[in-house]
């Protein structure tokens, strides 16, 4: 009798893990998970929390991919919770310089409820009362460990391990004088990067006078998506 039941309980519990690997709601865990909250100075209108990828070159958001959506739950304050179960579409993915690590960045975003995946592209433009995004952070997905020393080290404030990162978005509110800028350069072709003498795009001074800086943060701090508001995160460049 004792081996019958402990069969019996054998069988039983594979079926309860089978039946729960099956499980078609199931998209396993996710690789990262983000918290948030919206404010608005009045009543939320019908939307949806977001990730959008993006896809055109930093810092730019004109060319955006919807990743995934979820629930914004009513309240004071409204909350929601951004789940990524998969890493970025190829057409996200970019680098710094040939060999350097790949990366992929989005914005946590509110959109309209319901939009269409194909909407998506036009809402930086259509002026949507249900539309605004993260301004002052972005999420980064690593390929691989980013090298101490490096060009990406420097961009990204810190030499990042493969996987999902949080960092800040800093506006570089004051421009930087002709000895800085020089200094910061010399830094830059340390690390491996050309100057030419010029600010053309992949040159050292073009990093360092990009209108923004970036700075690590935990995956734990809270979004804000603030309605009415896409601003912050990156100034106007120095003339």
């Amino acid at each position: 009798m004792r081996r019958a039941g402990g069969a019996i309980g054998v069988v039983v519990a594979a079926l309860v893990a089978c039946d729960a690997q099956t499980d078609p709601g199931y998209q396993g865990e996710p690789l990262v998970t983000l918290q948030g909250r919206v404010d608005s100075s009045g009543e939320l209108p019908p939307l949806e929390a977001a990730m959008l990828w993006q896809l055109g070159p930093p810092p730019g958001t004109d060319d955006q991919q919807l990743a995934t959506r979820a629930p914004v739950i009513s309240g004071f304050p409204a909350t929601f919770t951004l789940r990524l179960y998969t890493p970025p579409p190829d057409a996200a993915v970019r680098e710094l310089a040939s060999g350097a690590p790949r990366w992929a960045r989005a914005n946590a975003a509110a959109v309209p409820y319901g939009v269409a995946p194909d909407q998506v592209p036009n809402l930086p433009a259509a002026a949507n009362p249900s539309y605004t995004y993260d301004a002052d952070h972005w999420v980064m997905y690593l390929e691989s460990d980013v090298p101490p020393n490096s060009l990406t080290e420097w961009w990204l404030g810190e030499a990042l391990g493969k996987g999902y990162h949080l960092v800040r978005v800093l506006p570089v509110t004051t421009c930087l004088s002709a000895a800085q800028l020089e200094a910061c350069v010399a830094e830059l072709v340390r690390r491996g990067v050309p100057d030419d003498g010029t600010n053309a795009p992949g040159t050292a001074r073009s990093y360092c006078e990009a209108p923004y800086r970036l700075e690590p943060t935990t995956l734990d701090e809270v979004i804000v998506l603030r309605l009415g508001q896409t601003d912050g995160g990156v100034a106007p460049a120095c003339p």
